[in-house]
């Protein structure tokens, strides 16, 4: 009785994962997640998707799993719309390299998964890096995924359940502060973070009186100085602003994909009218929006002249 129980438990699995992974799209397109190349060696992966403090958007959230190209960069080897055929869970396809390729076009065996979500709805990107991000869950008739995980030799192989949790120390930039300071010439952008995962840098968009977008107004890209175990501090001055004028700034994280996140947006702003019966000095002289010791040098060489 015992043996026939189990054979129906492993039957019964066996049927589910047949069903999600030859189930049709029964959502929109990806749109975050795109630039996968489908190759002929594959694997199959299941589990569930949580977000730390906020709700999964089924349907909309996607998932996007990553490799190293050996070459200082990243490879997307497989890509789902969260909650796409069951709710809360994702179904994936994982994809190796073409051995008939020149270029490294999937994942090499051996090679550790990086995962990503994007929380649609906010624009937000996680890149799940924490050991208690990943869990496992044994499920019978299908294999056990080891942890950290990684891609394995053969194909067609299915895995389940490893589940994945969003939290807010993954996101891609964990931001201390954005502060926008109004000035008599111009609006100074300051940003602070705690760490950074896979962070190539930062676009600054404006939004201007008269136009109903965001515009991209630094170029190139300021260039990321943080790590996965350090923050960094930046700055960005807008001297392109009239007075009375009223501007909104957009900070974007753009990661080593070229993907952007929308970090934070400011209230309106405008400078500072200029006081003519007084005199204005600004000490910010080196421009890292601080009041330190290389500004004092700085101010006692210009005295000096």
């Amino acid at each position: 009785m015992m043996k026939s129980n189990q054979h129906c438990f492993i039957v019964f699995y066996i049927l589910i994962f047949l069903f999600v992974f030859t189930l049709s799209p029964i959502y929109s397109q990806l749109t975050y997640f795109t630039d996968v190349t489908v190759t002929n060696v594959y694997h199959q992966y299941v589990g569930k998707v949580t977000l730390e403090n906020d709700a999964i958007e089924n349907g909309q959230d996607e998932l996007g799993i990553y490799v190293t190209d050996n070459n200082g960069g990243t490879i997307l080897i497989g890509a789902a719309i969260i909650g796409e055929t069951y709710s809360g869970y994702y179904f994936i396809s994982v994809f190796g390299d073409e051995s008939g390729t020149v270029i490294k076009d999937g994942a090499y065996m051996n090679d550790v998964f990086t995962f990503k979500i994007w929380d649609k709805s906010n624009d937000k990107l996680y890149v799940l890096s924490n050991d208690n991000s990943l869990s496992v869950e044994t499920v019978a008739g299908v294999n056990t995924p080891e942890l950290p995980p990684r891609f394995q030799s053969g194909f067609g192989s299915q895995y389940g359940y490893l589940h994945l949790v969003a939290r807010n120390e993954d996101l891609l930039a964990h931001m201390i502060s954005f502060n926008a300071i109004p000035q008599t010439d111009q609006i100074q952008l300051s940003w602070a973070t705690s760490m950074e995962i896979d962070n190539a840098g930062f676009y600054i968009f404006r939004k201007d009186p008269l136009s109903n977008a965001f515009h991209l107004i630094s170029d190139p890209l300021i260039p990321s100085k943080g790590y996965e175990f350090s923050g960094a501090t930046y700055c960005f001055s807008d001297p392109h602003v009239v007075y009375d004028a009223k501007y909104i700034y957009q900070l974007r994280s753009v990661d080593l994909n070229g993907q952007q996140t929308i970090i934070q947006t400011t209230d309106s702003l405008s400078i500072i009218e200029k006081n003519n019966g007084s005199c204005s000095l600004r000490l910010d002289l080196t421009g890292d929006c601080q009041l330190n010791m290389a500004d004092i040098i700085r101010l006692m060489k210009i005295l000096g002249h």
